[in-house]
């Protein structure tokens, strides 16, 4: 999954499913450190025409072709409704998106979908804590990295 992560990292363009316009929201907030960070973010909300002055997308099919990865930070029942939309496009990676309590983005279903389809996945996890991870998100990283709840690369 280190391999994964990386590669989300690396690649400067990534979706967001599940950005929004409030700013009390987390997918605001990811969207907002991503940019801040140099990413170039894509959001994707079917509601919205703009977030954050970012032209919001309805759906990954309308991404452009660079996109290769795609953060989910909506509900596990959304993830499931919404991740067959992958099939017809380019991307090869998903992180479904963990936070502390709760499944968060992640499902078995849209996991298989994955694995069918040649989709690495990452999950279990919150981007903040690696996109390099800052203020309490650094500590979150280091709490799960300590508890040995990182992927085992990260524990070494």
């Amino acid at each position: 999954m280190k391999a994964v992560i990386g590669d989300f990292i690396k690649d400067k363009y990534v979706a967001l499913v599940g950005a929004s316009k409030s700013s009390h929201k987390f997918g605001n907030a990811l969207l907002r450190m991503l940019t801040k960070k140099g990413y170039i973010v894509y959001p994707v909300n079917p509601k919205e025409q703009e977030i954050e002055g970012l032209t919001c997308y309805a759906s990954v099919k309308d991404l452009p072709p660079d996109v290769k990865g795609v953060i989910y930070c909506v509900p596990s029942t959304v993830t499931d409704s919404v991740i067959g939309e992958l099939s017809d496009t380019g991307i090869r990676r998903v992180w479904m998106h963990q936070g502390e309590g709760g499944k968060g983005a992640y499902s078995a279903a849209a996991h298989e979908f994955c694995k069918q389809n040649g989709i690495s996945v990452v999950y279990g996890f919150c981007p903040m804590m690696f996109f390099p991870p800052v203020g309490i998100h650094k500590l979150h990283f280091l709490f799960k990295k300590w508890g040995k709840k990182l992927p085992a690369e990260y524990t070494a």
